[in-house]
């Protein structure tokens, strides 16, 4: 018999197997609805009669499966020649089949290799590749900018001039990736899974002094060790088996906090957001991903206010809204340690968000917080939204100190909307204030053209698109739905950015949406410009029904001019990059939870969803008692 060595990942184990035991492993594989001290007795007796004799002596608990049933149902007293009855050619075929199935493979993505012993074992979605790569450009700015306060501060502390001294660009220069620097930037990554982000800021981010890269799961820690080993990052990355929350609150004391945190969960990030907003230094970054968008773009707007604090609301804008519903999430935790935050960049992408913030410690800007939260008052029938601010302030002097903190008075809408005369709804609150750096923007799309990023199209188009968004506008509203409400056709993208300029007030495209309209103009500038092109190309009287009727039955209080302008076609559209991305990949997606197992032998979900929407069998009953049911159902349906 060959005796090839297979991987018996299968049970989450690394352990060795040999192929005359591939019969006692295809039993166990029948056996999955075992509970997992069943399973530790098969796997602890590869022979077939050594769990046979392991089952009938009972060392298991009452919990598992019934012992007679089992023995029954498999028939474990046989002789393994009994068993397996299979032919050599079979028992080989079954062998290939694991290796294929679990045979170890290497990842590559920018400088990093990660070496995957199954697809099993540790989460890895490439579509994400842009929300790493993302990351490892600001965090290479942040390290700039980080080294370069450092030199500014010792240079102050000496009697030599500023001549003497390097320059700020000649000591960016100097970082290089993959060496220790005593006064680099310490960062954590709480969930890291198979280490290749880690890895790859280890191998791609100048100026770093420390990484650690933690996850719950042994499995995913015990890869992360291994790729640290394959890419030689040992100098730099730390493996952690810990509970992310708990090694987040172990660094709250000033002078173990970490520089960078990187917070990548699947789905919700909140449960993570208390411990990360006192873990990052003063003058430190956050950076958070949210994967549950069905949740903060107003499916469950309930389930959102538990989650995030904040009412999601069901329109257009969603996707800004959600960037804006996490930022406020993240202002609420930081508010309670007299923290607070500024945004540097905050990107809808694919399946999920990202944003990118900077955290603070000042108890008299805290108080500003109020002015930057608002809640939303949107239109049932015309979606127009309206914000309503928690707080307002006055400026007395230039100091924080010299503020006065006003209540606004409200609600800033009447009872029925002005514009169709239907309800509002209310959401929020969000995050009202800006959602980017634009300065950090326009510095980071200069960078990118540095390095070989994997989606750097994408990252030149994306940016592009964000450094003219008009940063002072909260939400956003789609032309096409606009003319979709008053059921007319419509118009180009163009014409009506055209005819806001015309008028006299800015507008913009938004990141989130490739047929956005972001403005500072009043709705009703917007309702003027679609009843304009309706009175151009009118509807029939027919279709002129309920919201479409009252808003093209009001008059116009503007003079609409949709000359097409030189400047209502922004550069990015006019170099074509890639603003807005389609489906990187087939059925893409933030793909299922990983398996990896914190518990030990913990049951896979199909396994554990097997049956769940079987539709119950109808009884067998004899003619006289059909009848009889026949005859006592109608007579409920009498009664």
């Amino acid at each position: 018999m060959v005796k090839k060595k297979i991987n018996a990942s299968w049970y989450g184990s690394s352990t060795q197997v040999n192929t005359e035991h591939c019969s006692s492993f295809k039993l166990a594989r029948k056996l999955e609805r075992l509970d997992s001290e069943c399973h530790v007795i098969l796997f602890a007796n590869p022979r077939v009669e050594d769990a046979a004799q392991a089952l009938k002596l009972g060392e298991t608990s009452d919990k598992c499966y019934h012992m007679d049933n089992l023995a029954k149902d498999i028939n474990l007293a046989n002789t393994p020649s009994k068993i397996n009855d299979e032919s050599q050619e079979k028992r080989e075929s079954c062998v290939d089949k694991t290796v294929e199935s679990d045979a170890p493979f290497i990842i590559k993505e920018g400088a990093a290799e990660i070496v995957v012993l199954s697809s099993k074992n540790v989460f890895y979605n490439p579509v994400q590749e842009f929300n790493r790569d993302l990351s490892v450009a600001v965090l290479t700015l942040f390290s700039e900018d980080h080294n370069n306060n450092i030199s500014n501060g010792r240079r102050k502390q000496t009697d030599k001039t500023l001549e003497e001294q390097p320059k700020n660009s000649d000591l960016a220069k100097t970082l290089i990736a993959g060496v220790k620097y005593e006064n680099g930037l310490n960062i954590l990554e709480a969930l890291s899974a198979s280490g290749l982000r880690s890895i790859r800021y280890a191998k791609e981010v100048p100026g770093l002094n420390s990484i650690v890269a933690n996850d719950i799961s042994e499995a995913a820690v015990t890869s992360i060790r291994a790729n640290i080993a394959h890419n030689d990052v040992n100098h730099l990355v730390t493996a952690s088996h810990s509970d992310a929350v708990l090694v987040m609150y172990q660094h709250r004391r000033y002078q173990d906090r970490f520089h960078a945190v990187d917070l990548d969960p699947y789905g919700c990030p909140s449960h993570f957001l208390d411990a990360a907003v006192q873990c990052v230094s003063d003058g430190g970054v956050l950076l958070v991903t949210c994967t549950d968008m069905a949740v903060l773009c107003g499916n469950t707007p309930e389930t959102c206010y538990s989650k995030y604090g904040s009412i999601s609301l069901k329109n257009k804008a969603c996707h800004e809204m959600a960037l804006r519903i996490l930022l406020q999430c993240i202002e609420s935790h930081a508010n309670r340690y007299s923290r607070y935050i500024v945004p540097l960049l905050s990107v809808s992408a694919d399946f999920y968000i990202r944003v990118f913030v900077k955290i603070y410690t000042s108890a008299a800007i805290c108080k500003e917080s109020i002015s930057k939260l608002s809640y939303v008052y949107q239109c049932v029938g015309c979606e127009t939204m309206t914000l309503q601010p928690l707080g307002l302030c006055n400026k007395i002097g230039s100091k924080p100190s010299q503020t006065k903190f006003v209540l606004p008075h409200g609600p800033p809408v009447d009872a029925l909307c002005q514009h169709c005369g239907h309800k509002h709804r209310i959401g929020g609150p969000i995050w009202s204030g800006p959602l980017h750096d634009t300065d950090f923007v326009v510095r980071l799309s200069t960078h990118i053209h540095t390095s070989t990023f994997g989606t750097l199209r994408r990252m030149e188009g994306v940016l592009a698109v964000i450094s003219e968004e008009l940063n002072d506008v909260p939400l956003y509203y789609t032309m096409d739905r606009l003319c979709s409400i008053v059921r007319c056709q419509t118009m180009s993208i163009l014409s009506v950015r055209s005819a806001v300029l015309n008028a006299g007030y800015r507008v913009s495209y938004s990141h989130a949406n490739r047929m956005s309209i972001k403005t500072d103009a009043p709705m009703y500038v917007l309702w003027d410009i679609v009843r304009y092109w309706e009175s151009q190309n009118p509807i029939k009287i027919e279709r002129r029904q309920n919201v479409s009727e009252a808003i093209l039955s009001k008059k116009q209080t503007i003079k609409v001019d949709m000359t097409v302008r030189e400047d209502a076609n922004p550069e990015s559209r006019q170099l074509k990059l890639v603003r807005f991305q389609e489906n990187p990949l087939r059925y893409w997606g933030p793909g299922t939870r990983s398996t990896t197992c914190v518990q030990e032998n913990k049951e896979e979900k199909r396994i554990a969803n097997q049956g769940k929407k079987k539709k119950k069998r109808k009884p067998d009953l004899s003619p006289e008692k059909q009848e009889t049911f026949k005859i006592s159902k109608q007579d409920d349906k009498d009664m």
